[in-house]
This record gives structure tokens, sequence and C-alpha cells, in this order.
């Protein structure tokens, strides 16, 4: 069996398995997208969450998650049977300690909304004790924020604001942190500690900003103002009642605008400015009637009233008075036929849940045969996995086999191929050696020629003209061609095979043949070997190459580059000698110009040698090369 039948294998097996999750993934996805969209479309929500708290196919942990989502919803309509019949039936079957802690305190909330304060109470220190004990941070804060209300609630102060401030304390969430400080403020304004009051809602207006928040920013500017002006600073007052409507007014809260300036005129009236505060009341009634906003109208007749009877103008007082009665009427009015409504509600609410009830009733007997079936179900699924899990593990075993022998077989040929690849490079070294070898061997022998036979001969010739009086004229003639011959034999000669590469010291023979260069040139040349007696024990045949390369490199940098500064580098390591060159002249364009005679020569002595070359130039910026030769050991002793 090859990697690739295994590889089908296993994609099969885990294709077989997902068909089996995938419907429970569904409706997980499902559940989580409805609880996202609480907030923003609780209509969507609400459908979801009912069809999968109903769905008998489900398994009970997801039913009850789905049912205590559903009294979350209830719970934000205000529909506090509904909450609380969800929430209980969420907890008969939910085991996440998170969900535990949100579904006790969910109840607590609808305890408190239906006045049950003790059953509220419990409700929230299960959640708070459930909270601590997993570190549900997020739980706590809110849960003691709850605490902190329900103790304001029932004049508590004191306690109340104790759990405020250890919320606070439990959390970094700045909406969290904002939120209880104006609890704060509003428990230090029932109790009349205006200054404290005003601390603690500065510090909320603080944390919320207006473009960020701006109908909560609008509304505890309005606060704010309230405080200043039952603490007597009328002047300070107004200046948040106008912060308050410049917000409202940019953003389009058009209650909230007419709100401000009813609060306005009690801060103008109170600053001796009674008409003024009368005509502002009077232009804002009619925007009031515009939205229909009863509560408003009712405001605005109220504050009109007291200012009237402040002038002792009790006519209007009368006229507004009477205003103020009937609004109130009608807003009474519409609180009971709202009040009614919910309780229809709730009651419509009550029987279809007593229907629900009945049927389930009803359904009990093949809600059993359907658990039975589910059952069954999980044993086949179960078993299946149980005879999967072997399998699988032996398919892995001869699967990681298989690669531990690829990946063997691979090193092995990899191995072999380096060794061949040394071998040859090997090879391949010591024939270019041998090559040089004879190449300088061939020289020493042409060089011995030329001295001993031609140069000899051409000596013994030299002498015996010298003894021939006859003809001066033509005698010296000859005896000057032949002495120019003979300097020519010698120098190529020397150039052959250098007079003294054998005899002295290498690196000192580089420097002697450096120094005299420079003493004829204009260039400032450096020459720094490193180590010394490494580069002395050199190869003999390698050092004519390099002396030799050296010397063709001088040449080029005098002849062209027209350098100020040349710097030589000769570096002897354990399996190569690197030579770098680098003057400060005009360089040249590297990518155009590297086919020179000089550099030609260079290169085919590296060929030989199995050096490699690397050339950096620009124009105007100088040339500098780097190369590297394989070391060869000297035979000689």
């Amino acid at each position: 069996m090859d990697i690739i039948s295994i590889r089908k294998i296993l994609i099969c097996i885990t294709l077989c398995y997902s068909f089996l999750c995938i419907g429970q993934e569904s409706i997980s996805i499902q559940l989580d997208s409805a609880i996202d969209s609480l907030d923003a479309n609780p209509n969507y929500s609400y459908s979801v969450l009912s069809k999968i708290s109903r769905d008998k196919e489900q398994q009970d942990s997801i039913k009850s998650k789905a049912k205590l989502y559903l009294g979350s919803y209830f719970n934000s309509i205000g529909v506090v049977d509904s909450s609380m019949y969800y929430t209980r039936a969420s907890l008969i079957h939910l085991r996440n300690k998170k969900h535990l802690a949100q579904a006790y305190r969910l109840l607590g909330s609808s305890f408190r909304r239906s006045g049950n304060m003790d059953e509220a109470i419990e409700m929230l220190y299960r959640s708070l004790k459930i909270s601590e004990e997993i570190d549900y941070i997020e739980m706590i804060t809110k849960v003691k924020s709850d605490f902190g209300i329900l103790n304001a609630n029932n004049e508590n102060y004191d306690k109340s604001i104790q759990f405020f401030e250890e919320s606070n304390a439990a959390t970094t969430d700045k909406k969290i942190i904002s939120s209880n400080y104006i609890n704060i403020g509003a428990v230090y304004f029932r109790k009349k500690d205006y200054d404290n009051a005003e601390k603690f809602f500065l510090k909320a207006y603080e944390m919320i900003p207006p473009n960020t928040s701006p109908k909560a920013s609008a509304t505890l500017a309005l606060n704010i103002g309230d405080v200043l002006h039952e603490n007597k600073k009328y002047e300070e007052a107004l200046a948040y009642f106008n912060d308050s409507k410049k917000i409202a007014d940019l953003h389009g809260f058009k209650d909230k605008s007419i709100n401000a300036i009813v609060h306005k005129s009690k801060a103008i009236a109170a600053l001796g400015k009674p008409q003024e505060a009368i005509n502002l009341l009077n232009n804002s009634l009619a925007p009031a009637k515009l939205i229909s906003n009863l509560e408003i109208q009712k405001n605005i007749y109220e504050n009109l009233t007291n200012i009237y009877t402040s002038i002792d103008d009790y006519k209007s007082a009368n006229l507004a008075l009477n205003n103020f009665h009937t609004l109130k009427d009608s807003i009474s009015d519409s609180r009971q036929k709202k009040t009614i409504t919910e309780l229809e509600v709730k009651y419509e609410t009550a029987t279809k849940e007593k229907e629900i009830l009945l049927l389930k009733e009803d359904q009990l007997s093949s809600e059993a045969e359907i658990k039975r079936q589910r059952l069954l179900r999980r044993f086949y699924i179960i078993g299946f996995i149980i005879v999967l899990i072997p399998i699988i593990g032996l398919l892995l075993v001869y699967y990681q086999k298989l690669q531990v022998k690829t990946k063997y077989n691979a090193q092995k040929e990899e191995i072999n191929r380096q060794k061949t690849a040394s071998f040859l490079n090997e090879q391949e070294l010591k024939l270019a050696n041998t090559y040089v070898i004879a190449q300088n061997e061939e020289r020493n022998r042409i060089a011995r020629e030329l001295h001993d036979s031609i140069g000899g001969n051409i000596a013994a010739i030299k002498l015996q003209m010298i003894n021939i009086e006859k003809d001066k004229k033509t005698q010296a003639t000859i005896i000057d061609q032949l002495d120019n011959t003979y300097q020519q034999v010698r120098e190529i000669s020397h150039n052959l095979i250098p007079k003294k590469i054998n005899q002295t010291a290498f690196a000192n023979y580089i420097r002697e043949y450096i120094d005299t260069i420079e003493k004829v040139t204009d260039p400032d040349i450096t020459f720094i070997p490193h180590p010394i007696e490494k580069i002395n024990t050199i190869n003999d045949n390698q050092k004519v190459e390099i002396f030799r390369i050296i010397q063709e490199l001088m040449t080029n940098a005098l002849k062209h580059a027209k350098a100020r500064v040349i710097e030589i580098c000769l570096n002897a390591y354990n399996d190569s000698i690197e030579i770098i060159f680098e003057d400060d002249g005009i360089g040249f364009d590297s990518k155009k110009e590297t086919n020179g005679i000089g550099l030609e020569n260079i290169k085919k002595r590296l060929t030989l040698l199995k050096a490699k070359i690397d050339i950096d130039s620009a124009i105007n910026r100088g040339t500098a090369i780097r190369i590297e030769i394989p070391i060869v050991l000297n035979d000689k002793k």
C-alpha cells in the first residue's frame, strides 16, 4: 500500500465523520448567529431561538442555551413572566458555569422588575458565587452593578455605592465604569449630596465622548446641569444645559434638545430673568407638540406655572396649571392603556405556555421513543469510532514507517552524490595542480636553455668580437646588438621563473616587488599578508601563479585605474588562499568591461587553479577584486 492510497483512505474516513457531525455544527452556527443578533435584529433572533428550543431532534444542552437567550430576549422587552419561564427551563440542562451565572443573574433581574426583592437578591448571590468560582470577571462586574441598583431602590444608599465601587474595581471596561459612575452620581443626588453627585457625573462625562455616544453625553450633560442647579451654581448649570442642547441638535435628538431648553429655563429664572425663561418655554411648546411628546409638554407647563407664580402673574399661572393637569391626565391614561396592553400580552403568553405544556404532555410517549432512537444512534456512532480509532492508528504507524524509509533512502542518495562530487572535485584539483607543476617545470627548462645555451653562446660571441681589432665601427655595432640580445634572453629567462621566488620568504618577496613599484609610481600601495608564516609555506607552484596574478592586477591598476591608493590583502586559511585587491581609481562597468587582456590572463590562470573571482566596480567608484584559490600542500620539505 503506497502513501497516496493511505491518504485517500484517511480522507474518506474524515468525510464520513464530518457528515455525522455537520448537522450539529449547522445548528450551532445558527444558534450563535441568533445570539449575536439579539440587539441588532431581535425579531430574527427570537424566531431562530424559538425554533431551536422546540426542536426535539436537538441535544438538551443546545435547547437549554436557546431557552436561556429567549429569557434574555423577553427580559429586554420587559415581558418578565416569559423571561422567568424560559430561564428556569434552561436551568434543567445547563452545565456550562458561565451560562449558569448568566441564568441566575437574568432571574434576579426578572424578580427585581416584578418587585420580589428577596428572590432577586438570592438569585444574584447565586450568580455572583458561580462567577467568582470561575473568575468570570464580566459577570462579576454586572452582578455587583445589579446589587448597587437593587440597594439604591431600597434606599440603602451607602451599600449601593459600595457595590458600584466594587464593580468598578473588578473591571477595566470603560463602558461599565462610566455607567457605574452615573449610578453613583444618581445615588448621591438622591441623598442630596450634590458635591459628590457632581463629582461622579463629571467623571462619567469625561469618559463618554460626545462623538461616539452622543445620546448618553447629552443626557449626562443634562444631569450635571440639574445637580449644579440644585447646588445653586446656576451659571455653571446653564453652561451644561447649553452643551446638552448643542449635542442633541448636532445629532438630531429633538426630544433631548427641547428637554435641555426646559431645564435651561429653570436656571435662567433662578438668575433673575423670568421673562426670558417664559419666552424660552413658550417657544419650545410648538416643537414639543410637533413630536407629540406629552411628558415634555407637561414639564413646560409645570415650569411656566412656577415662574408665573414667582412673578405674581396668577392668571397665566392658573392657565398653565390647567394645561399641566390636562396633560398629566392624558399621560396617566396612556400609561394605563400601556399597562393593560402589557397585561394582555402577558396573559396571551401565559395561555400559549399552558397550551405548550399540554402539547408536551401529549407528546411524552413519542419523545421517549425519539430519545431511545437517539440513544441507539449514539451507540452506533461510538461503536464506529471505537473501531475506527485502531484502524487510523495502524495506518498512521504504517505511514510514518514509509516516511522514515523514504527519508533514509533520500539521505543515502544525497550522501553518495556528495561523495561522488567531492571525489570528482578532488581529481580535477589534482589534475589542475599537475598541469601547473608541469607548466612551471617547462618554464624552468626553457629558462635554463635560454640562459645556459643561447645566452652562453651569445656571451662567447661577444667576447670573441671584442678581440677583433679590424673595422672598429662594425665591431661596435655587432657587440651592441649581441649585448641587447643577451639582455633580452636574460629578461625572458627571469620572467619565466622569478629569480628569488624560491629563495626568499614569499611575503617578503611580494613586499620587495611592491616597494620597487611604489618608488617609481604615484599611488600609495599597502600590502597586508596574514598570517605571514602560513603564506610562506604556500606550494611553490602556487607562489608563481599568485605572484603573476598580483603583477597583472598591479599593471592594470597603474595603467588604467588612475588610482591614488592601492591596497592588497593576502590571507591564508586552512583550505584556501584569498587575494583582495582594492583601488580608489576611476573604476569601470563590471557588467560590460570584463574581457580585457589583463583580466582574461588572470581568469585563465584562475581556471587552472580551480579558483573563484568576484569583481565589484563602477564608474568613478574604484574597484574591488576578491580571488579565492584552493590550497595545495607543498611537496617540498
